[in-house]
């Protein structure tokens, strides 16, 4: 307990201090990180809890990204609220398209997450008046953030918004490490390990899906909308099937059920990715081949590995 208290001090310490000495570049990529880590949490409350595999989590996040966008360009509101209308609105859609979702098994849920993820992703493509269709979204701004009657802080730049995203990277792991521990927890993993048994003890096992679904959405949205105001940008892309085939790799990769794992697979991604599309035009076949020979390999991830050796 002692070491473990040690080196999350050790990770703060070094991650509070990272924006005064790295590069703008490396700082940028360790500010997506925690972006994606975030959104990789969120889709782990699904798959290493609840055991529901999602090719359609990109809708909450590209939907956060939209909102936000929409939000901050034609209503001119600051960042927090702009964040809360990004959650509400994906967290509805969510519990909308769970609780239709959640009576499939399997492949069943697989296939319907996916359906409504492309369905939104259709509307938005041709929707162009409202989200510029195939061109997306651009010039997005970083509004303020409100601090009541403190007044506003700026985080234009890339400075203060690394502790906006590392803030919220942190906010959505301890939720999710609380809900991990608390008997929702325990009764999501009951319901992947066996759903039958949690059935006939009386757990209302659709309620727990649709609220997991629900939750995991809402984080999803929240990584999306920061994302977009980090890259003032967001476009349909963000919404496709490619993306939430992305994000779970990361979890995969990283070791789903762990929460730690999401987090690693997120930061192992992206800087393979970064890495290996600078030496080839062809990287997403090379990258593509290496995630499958872990997944194989290392079917319980990287953090998965580690804690087995441990134990």
């Amino acid at each position: 307990m002692r070491s473990a208290r040690l080196t999350i001090s050790a990770a703060a310490a070094l991650l509070l201090g990272a924006p005064f000495v790295l590069p703008p570049y490396p700082l940028g990529l360790l500010l997506e990180t925690f972006l994606f880590a975030l959104f990789a949490m969120s889709l782990d409350l699904l798959v290493g809890w609840a055991g529901l595999v999602s090719l359609g989590h990109a809708a909450a996040f590209g939907l956060g990204g939209y909102t936000l966008a929409l939000l901050t360009l034609h209503g001119e509101v600051s960042l927090l609220p702009a964040l809360a209308g990004a959650l509400l609105l994906a967290a509805a859609w969510a519990a909308l398209t769970g609780a239709l979702c959640v009576r499939g098994r399997g492949v069943g849920f697989l296939m319907l997450t996916l359906a409504f993820a492309q369905l939104l992703h259709t509307v938005v493509y041709k929707w162009t008046s409202l989200t510029g269709g195939s061109n997306g979204l651009a010039g997005i701004p970083r509004p303020p953030l409100a601090l009541g009657p403190v007044g506003t802080l700026p985080v234009q730049g890339d400075v203060p918004f690394y502790f906006v995203a590392l803030g919220a990277a942190a906010a959505g792991g301890l939720l999710l490490h609380r809900v991990g521990r608390s008997p929702v927890g325990h009764i999501l993993q009951g319901i992947r390990a066996n759903e039958a048994r949690m059935r006939a003890l009386g757990f209302p096992v659709v309620r727990y899906k649709v609220a997991a679904q629900t939750l995991a959405g809402a984080l999803a949205a929240l990584a999306g909308a920061l994302h977009a105001a980090y890259t003032g940008y967001v476009s349909p892309e963000s919404l496709d099937w490619i993306t939430s085939g992305e994000v779970l790799i990361m979890v995969l990769l990283g070791g789903a059920g762990t929460l730690l794992g999401p987090v690693v697979g997120a930061a192992i991604f992206l800087f393979l990715r970064e890495v290996v599309s600078t030496l080839t035009q062809h990287w997403m076949l090379y990258l593509g081949a290496l995630f499958m020979a872990c997944v194989l390999l290392f079917p319980q991830g990287v953090v998965g590995v580690l804690r087995g050796r441990r134990a």
